[in-house]
């Protein structure tokens, strides 16, 4: 796909509420409080389904897991604003198992099989680096469909991102192991799940698109009450403390700018890619 200058830059992002709330300024919703024309044209999908169109190199600019970052590299340049990173906060790890049953059935039961959001999703990369070198059967799944089905016992366990990391207690489900946690006490980084590639035909158009996102950053976080409803509109789930705690979960200051820490996530998470 090409891309003609002046034009709305196509630019694919997830429903989820952190997206939103950070694009809300420049998304169509938000024409009337704008005032001004939007620098782009958006796109919605989930997270796998963006991560697999990379390969692509379908939209010009594009959420990406950085695990598959990693893999779309050379088409695609990462952004220094607009990435998710959770401080203290990351993939959960949940069901019906205790953590010493999962481990032993992952050492010693080749049919065990987990789900996860996607095979190419930062998520599937923080499960393989907590199972260190045990090998299970990754299950790829629809990201909202996974707590369902762990729920209604068609798995045992699975890795739950974005609003159904806070809610699934309420499920009767339990906490296997955090696994945005557990690489933050390892690498002493906050957790790298989500950033923003732009593809490299329009890389002499990098620092401008940095501060149109961070333009929508300070509109979302000075304009929350107008900024949330949009929010709502496309969550899973629309409890307030649910939606609040997803978004200043992964959106925060490394949102603006993660210039100074993308080398250290970059390599440690090669590092884990490779264990």
């Amino acid at each position: 796909m090409t891309h003609t200058s002046g034009s709305k830059i196509p630019f694919a992002i997830t429903p989820c509420p952190n997206d939103v709330f950070s694009y809300c300024y420049w998304m169509q919703e938000n024409d009337a409080s704008r005032g001004e024309p939007s620098a782009f044209e958006f796109s919605f999908d989930d997270i796998e389904t963006l991560n697999l169109r990379a390969k692509e190199s379908f939209s010009p600019i594009t959420k990406l897991s950085f695990a598959s970052y990693l893999k779309n590299s050379g088409n695609y340049a990462l952004l220094d604003a607009g990435a998710a990173l959770g401080v203290g906060t990351g993939p959960v790890l949940v069901g019906r198992l205790a953590k010493d049953e999962v481990l032993s059935r992952a050492s010693d039961d080749e049919n065990f099989e987990i789900l996860v959001p996607g095979l190419d999703t930062t998520a599937a990369l923080l499960l393989k680096f907590w199972l260190g070198g045990r090998k299970v059967r990754l299950k790829p799944m629809y990201f909202r469909d996974i707590l369902p089905a762990i729920s209604a016992h068609e798995a045992d366990c699975g890795v739950l991102i974005h609003e159904g990391r806070f809610v699934f207690k309420d499920s009767g489900l339990n906490l296997i192991e955090d696994l945005g946690g557990f690489w933050t006490d390892k690498t002493s980084l906050p957790v790298p799940l989500g950033c923003i590639c732009l593809r490299k035909d329009l890389i002499e158009r990098k620092a401008q698109i940095e501060e149109l996102i961070r333009k929508g950053l300070d509109y979302a976080f000075s304009h929350e009450s107008e900024v949330l409803p949009v929010v709502a509109s496309y969550a899973q789930y629309l409890a307030p403390d649910v939606l609040k705690k997803h978004i200043y979960a992964f959106v925060n200051k490394y949102s603006f700018d993660i210039s100074d820490i993308s080398a250290s996530l970059i390599g440690n998470l090669k590092r884990c890619s490779d264990e």
